[in-house]
């Protein structure tokens, strides 16, 4: 639980000093979801695929008391930084960023293809952002290893790491788009404080 609530801190502060050039990105309007990877659980309902990503690696399954204390930790981590804790909210007729408008039935009147439906009709005006964060495993995953960062740097931490998948579902006037990526974190000198060390890409879905 001490693991946890010090990554989860480690990842809202790396995000709140986000900048607009690089990824982790500034955001102005986001929440984070206190749920380890926005599940009732705590645990995700399909893993990554990535070897070595599977939390119960690290987290034996805990009971609902414990997962409600992590709950809480992390609750009280976002208040004591500023930052909106929150569940997903849902858009049912806002399709996603790459979903393109359905083509005019043949042989329609041009009034009529002029009125063909927008698959973005029901999207917010201002685009806002809901984050899940998993639950932190020790040590660089076999799968990450070599592999590419967002700065297309090859990443390979030594020392004390501890990884963490961060899902981000953003949604705005052209849609939905969800992607997930693994933070690597390392820790000072001296036992010092956890500091971002890379972040990778694993999907996106629009």
């Amino acid at each position: 639980m001490r693991a946890d609530s010090e990554v989860f801190a480690a990842v809202v502060q790396a995000q709140l000093a986000g900048g607009d050039d690089e990824y982790p990105n500034h955001l102005e309007r986001f929440r984070y979801d206190a749920r380890p990877y926005g599940t009732p659980s705590g645990y995700p309902e399909v893993f990554a695929g990535v070897q070595g990503i599977d939390p119960t690696l690290g987290f034996a399954r805990a009971g609902e008391s414990a997962m409600d204390r992590m709950i809480d930790n992390r609750k009280e981590i976002l208040k004591m930084a500023g930052v909106r804790a929150g569940g997903p909210v849902s858009y049912p007729q806002c399709a996603g960023v790459g979903v393109p408008l359905p083509p005019p039935l043949r042989g329609s009147t041009s009034a009529a293809r002029s009125k063909r439906a927008d698959v973005h009709s029901g999207c917010p005006r201002t685009s806002e952002y809901y984050l899940t964060v998993g639950l932190p495993i020790h040590g660089q995953p076999e799968g990450l290893n070599n592999a590419r960062d967002t700065r297309g740097r090859r990443v390979s931490v030594r020392g004390d790491v501890w990884t963490i998948l961060v899902d981000s579902h953003s949604v705005g006037p052209e849609g939905w788009s969800s992607s997930q990526y693994a933070w690597l974190f390392k820790r000072g000198r001296g036992n010092g404080p956890l500091e971002l060390a890379a972040t990778i890409l694993i999907g996106v879905v629009e």
